[in-house]
C-alpha cells in the first residue's frame, strides 16, 4: 500500500501560492460556529497553514496541530505562525492514513480538500481521524465537486484546459468530484448525525481572475503541460494556443471562477 505522500501531488507552486491565500473565514466558515475555546484541533493536510492559524485563533487557548505530507508546506506553514505570532499551534510532517496521535486525543478535526486527494482511501482517512477524536467530537471535511464548477465567460480555451486539468488529477490518483460522495464517506467512516453545506471558493474581481489565469497558465507551462505531452494528450502548439486563450479569459470583464464544495460535520458518538 502506498503511503499519501507517495499517491498525493505534493507541492505544486502556482497551487501552493493560491493555497496560502486562503482563509479560515472562506474556507472554514461551516465549522467555525461549533468551535469553542479550549478545543484541541486536527487540521488534516494543513497545507501552507493560513486556515490553520484562524482556526487557531477560534479554539484558542487549546491547541491546534497541523499536519500535511509535504515538509515545504510545513515549513511555509511554521514561517507563518512565527511571523503572526501564533502559539497554541504545531505543523508536523506525516501520512494522513497513518496518524502519530493517540486515541480519543482532539476535540475536533478538520480538512479541506484532503480526502479529494486521497480518493480511494478517503474512508480510511476519514477513519483515522475517527480515531483521534474523543467521543462526542466532530469531523468538519470540506472537498470539491468539479463537475460543480462554474466559470463566467466559459471559452473554448477554458473548457480544454478544464479537460486537461480533469485528466491530470486523475492520474495523480485524485477524485475532484469526491465532494459528491463525502457524507458517504464520515457515514462509512462511523460518524453519526451528519450536517451538509454547500459553498464556493470564487474568483471574480478582475485582479482574482487575473491572478487565477495566471496559475493556469504556469500549470500549462509546467507540471500539467508536461504531463499533458508526456501523455499525448495534447501538442506544444496546443498549450500555446491554450495559454493565449486563458490569459484573454483572465482579462475579460465577464470573466470569474468558483469551485464548488460540499461541506459535511459528523459526530463520534458518545
Amino acid at each position: 500500500m502506498k503511503s499519501q505522500s507517495e499517491r498525493a501531488h505534493g507541492v505544486t507552486p502556482g497551487l501552493s501560492r493560491d493555497y496560502a491565500k486562503r482563509t479560515a473565514v472562506n474556507q472554514a466558515a461551516f465549522v467555525l460556529p461549533y468551535l469553542q475555546p479550549g478545543m484541541d484541533l486536527l487540521d488534516m493536510g494543513c497545507g501552507p497553514g493560513s486556515i490553520t492559524l484562524g482556526l487557531a485563533g477560534s479554539v484558542a487557548p487549546g491547541q491546534v496541530v497541523g499536519v500535511d505530507h509535504d515538509k515545504e508546506h510545513i515549513r511555509a506553514a511554521e514561517r507563518l505562525a512565527k511571523e503572526q505570532q501564533v502559539g497554541n499551534i504545531i505543523f508536523q510532517r506525516t501520512d494522513a492514513l497513518h496518524l502519530p496521535f493517540d486515541d480519543s486525543r482532539f476535540d475536533a478535526v478538520f480538512e479541506n480538500n484532503l480526502f479529494t486527494h486521497l480518493a480511494q482511501d478517503a474512508v480510511r482517512a476519514a477513519g483515522e481521524a475517527y480515531r483521534v477524536l474523543k467521543p462526542g467530537g466532530f469531523l468538519a471535511a470540506r472537498d470539491t465537486i468539479a463537475d460543480a464548477v462554474v466559470w463566467g465567460n466559459h471559452t473554448e480555451a477554458i473548457q480544454q484546459f478544464d479537460r486537461l486539468f480533469y485528466a491530470w488529477y486523475k492520474q495523480r490518483g485524485s477524485d475532484l468530484n469526491l465532494g459528491r460522495n463525502l457524507p458517504a464517506v464520515l457515514r462509512e467512516a462511523g460518524f453519526v448525525d451528519t450536517l451538509k453545506s454547500v459553498s464556493a471558493d470564487t474568483k471574480g474581481d478582475p485582479q482574482s481572475t487575473r491572478s487565477h489565469a495566471d496559475i493556469l497558465c504556469f500549470l500549462l507551462d509546467g507540471p500539467l503541460g508536461q504531463a499533458a505531452l508526456a501523455q499525448g494528450w495534447t501538442d506544444q502548439e496546443t498549450i500555446k494556443r491554450l495559454k493565449d486563450g486563458v490569459r484573454a479569459w483572465g482579462e475579460h470583464p465577464d470573466s470569474f471562477f468558483a469551485n464548488v464544495h460540499v461541506e459535511v460535520i459528523g459526530w463520534k458518538p458518545d
